[in-house]
């Protein structure tokens, strides 16, 4: 299903094509969604002569986006009206466009192709290692955004079912799963090289806090929740030894958002409010000598 204009993955489909264009040097990027199991439209396009080429269908097969659609697999050419490694039903928008080369990735999520990201020139030339290069990352950064925000969304949905029809677990568990998520978004969220993305994943990683936090009851009693996870505990034993949160990022070698985020974690546990606090309860309960 074709994402909606204003939806999260919308607004990370552009942030990946607009980042394929500067990245690549290319004139023209562009990505198409999958809207059926055998239909591609096109949602997104940067660089492009008419805005009324978004929105066009590609069956599955036809042309270059079409191809890697049924093969799963990158493609390019080096002169789209001549190459004969592909079918050419859509001929006219590239000629319109005065596009020549182009290359086309899929966007995999799990084992499904979700989306096709393309970038092309309007010389006939071989597309080299940097176009190249360009297109794989912005496909990986596209799938790791669309992989991560559907397990927020999955394990907030649980978390909060379980809840509201009293089945979670009295050791917290789902919502532990819940607060692991959150910590491994922010982790991947520090890897991204593009500033649109990252602030798509911040914007993530602030509704899975609000969904940790609302419409959900109080935590259970810290004897109860007092279950860290080994981070949680190296994270915790380093603000036990007076480091700052800089501190921490530095020893443990991840994200400042990442410690931000454990923390967080850790108290609500715990059931403090501050980090000193979660200390003496760490204390208290053995967790820390």
């Amino acid at each position: 299903m074709l994402p909606a204009e204003d939806s999260e993955e919308a607004a990370a489909a552009r942030a990946a094509v607009l980042a394929l264009r500067r990245e690549s040097g290319m004139p023209v990027a562009g990505a198409a969604w999958v809207v059926g199991p055998r239909k591609l439209r096109i949602s997104e396009t940067s660089g492009v002569r008419s805005r009324d080429r978004r929105g066009m269908s590609v069956p599955a097969g036809t042309g270059l986006i079409g191809k890697v659609l049924t093969t799963g697999r990158p493609a390019a050419v080096s002169d789209y009206l001549s190459a004969r490694q592909i079918s050419h039903e859509h001929d006219s928008f590239v000629e319109a466009e005065g596009v020549r080369a182009m290359a086309a990735a899929p966007v995999i999520v799990g084992t499904t192709v979700r989306a096709v990201l393309f970038v092309a020139s309007r010389d006939a030339v071989r597309l080299g290692d940097r176009v190249l290069t360009a297109v794989t990352q912005a496909t990986r950064d596209l799938e790791q955004f669309l992989a991560s925000h559907e397990q927020v969304h999955r394990l907030l949905s649980e978390a909060r079912a379980a809840v509201r029809d009293g089945t979670a677990p009295r050791d917290g568990s789902a919502l532990e799963r819940v607060h692991e998520a959150h910590a491994e978004l922010l982790d991947l969220t520090a890897t991204l090289g593009d500033s649109h993305l990252r602030e798509r994943f911040h914007e993530v990683c602030r509704l899975l806090e609000q969904g940790c936090c609302a419409d959900v009851p109080e935590g259970p009693p810290p004897e109860q929740a007092a279950r860290l996870s080994p981070r949680e505990l190296d994270v915790l034993t380093a603000v036990a030894a007076g480091c700052t949160n800089l501190d921490i990022s530095d020893r443990l070698d991840i994200g400042l958002e990442t410690v931000k985020g454990y923390l967080r974690s850790v108290m609500r546990k715990l059931g403090t409010t501050t980090r000193f606090e979660a200390v003496n309860a760490a204390r208290r309960a053995g967790l820390l000598p």
